[in-house]
């Protein structure tokens, strides 16, 4: 594809979008939406190639799925790749396949049924730590509440005992700086990345006290190929770590902050999940992997808030070799971005798209969804590795504190979207709570 003039390429040939403003790109993109369709083109500033905006299913699911072997990410990895290391969000080829092989055993129903009783004591440390506000009218800040359970859970579920034996150490949880810093740019990302030596002690001290809990630590550390019998390199354990706190973190604590945002503006909705977490998941009653299936009202309002906010709002690749798709010729070295957030917006696909309705996530609609027009987690090969165990802590977490609590949104608040790495709200929200 030399000769550019030959090429078919989509509209979009004065479009100017600086992707470095991350926080402006999503207002842009809707805009542009409206006008150019669900494919067209557009150019950094100050850089000539192409990036292709693609806002149809159908061309989602051929990059992400059928031709993903020719897509790499894209715009932004650079700085994740700083933050990171070469995890598996960020590594590529076959490395990325040999991780991500050695770290799928993590995500077993073994390990989801042992970290059941963690996820409810979480939730119910949360409605402890509320008391006091609850019982004298003041607000609950519900997105720095959900950061702060999120981060609970995935550094116990990674860290077990050690966290508390380096709590009562040091004084202080030196993860804490994940949800005290909202910022993912190069100054947190070198912060962050200096608790690397704090991992490595970590794992040091557990091989000379001859320790292994049964957690996601003590499982990476015993991760092995399963041809050659290679463990991974230590630097390569330390940086799958750093990965699941970030993407264990963020995740989760996005979709609850927007969940419990629309529950507490549909107030039917919100008395069927109560009722169905009453039938299924009694507070008073140690609940099983089974009761937990039988949450469907709640995965559904679950999905349909994913589908609303989703916490990955832009998913980037880009083009290894030439490609084409129905018409359209995307060259080596074209830069993708695929935004769920506008995907997931698409009339086509998604009737009254803004209208919070779990019911399109019933089993029968399900069955007519297109593949590629609900992308909260990604999809094909590259899907997000831990999504069963965040829906699982996010549905355990729904049943536990809608039995106990009903949540009112203070009046007068104005939420604004903040469309960074993560989907967060720009001012954080806030509930006024009563017991139930």
């Amino acid at each position: 594809m030399s000769d550019s003039t030959a090429l078919s390429l989509p509209p979009g040939e004065d479009i100017i979008i600086d992707y470095h403003q991350l926080e402006q790109v999503l207002a842009k993109l809707s805009d542009l939406v409206a006008t150019n369709g669900n494919l067209f083109k557009a150019k950094f500033p100050d850089q000539n190639g192409w990036v292709y905006n693609v806002c149809d299913p159908e061309m989602a699911k051929h990059i992400l799925v059928t031709n993903y072997k020719n897509y790499i990410k894209g715009v932004g990895i650079k700085q994740i790749n700083v933050l990171l290391g070469r995890g598996i969000i960020v590594s590529e080829g076959d490395l990325w396949k040999r991780q991500r092989k050695m770290m799928q055993p993590l995500f077993s129903n073994k390990l989801l049924t042992h970290q059941l009783p963690l996820m409810i004591s979480c939730a119910d440390k949360l409605l402890a730590s509320w008391q006091d506000d609850i019982e004298s009218g003041k607000p609950i800040n519900i997105t720095e509440s959900m950061s702060q359970t999120a981060l609970d859970f995935i550094l116990h579920a990674l860290f077990s005992e050690d966290l508390e034996r380096i709590i009562a150490e040091t004084g202080e949880n030196p993860f804490l700086m994940v949800t005290d810093d909202s910022a993912r740019d190069l100054l947190f990302a070198r912060r962050f990345r200096q608790l690397t030596h704090l991992v490595s002690d970590m794992m040091q001290r557990r091989r000379t006290e001859n320790r292994q809990p049964f957690d996601l630590l003590s499982m990476v550390m015993n991760a092995t190929e399963k041809r050659s019998g290679d463990a991974m390199p230590e630097k390569l354990q330390i940086d799958e770590i750093l990965t699941l706190i970030i993407a264990g973190h963020e995740t989760t604590a996005s979709v609850l902050n927007w969940t419990w945002y629309l529950l507490a503006q549909h107030s039917e909705i919100e008395q069927q999940v109560l009722a169905e977490s009453q039938q299924y998941m009694p507070l008073d009653v140690m609940p099983s992997m089974a009761n937990i299936t039988q949450l469907t009202l709640t995965q559904q309002v679950l999905d349909e808030s994913m589908r609303l906010y989703p916490p990955v709002w832009v998913l980037t690749r880009r083009a290894i070799a030439d490609d084409h798709f129905k018409g359209i010729d995307i060259p080596a070295g074209t830069d993708i971005l695929i935004p769920p957030y506008l995907v997931h917006r698409n009339p086509a696909y998604w009737p009254d798209p803004e209208k919070f309705d779990p019911q399109r996530f019933s089993p029968e609609n399900k069955k007519s969804q297109h593949v590629g027009a609900y992308l909260p987690f990604a999809i094909g090969p590259r899907r997000c590795i831990g999504d069963s165990m965040a829906i699982q802590e996010m549905a355990v977490h729904i049943s536990r504190v809608i039995q106990k609590v009903h949540f009112e949104l203070v009046p007068g608040q104005t939420i604004e979207l903040e469309p960074l790495v993560n989907l967060r709200p720009k001012q954080d929200i806030f509930f006024h709570a009563t017991y139930r």
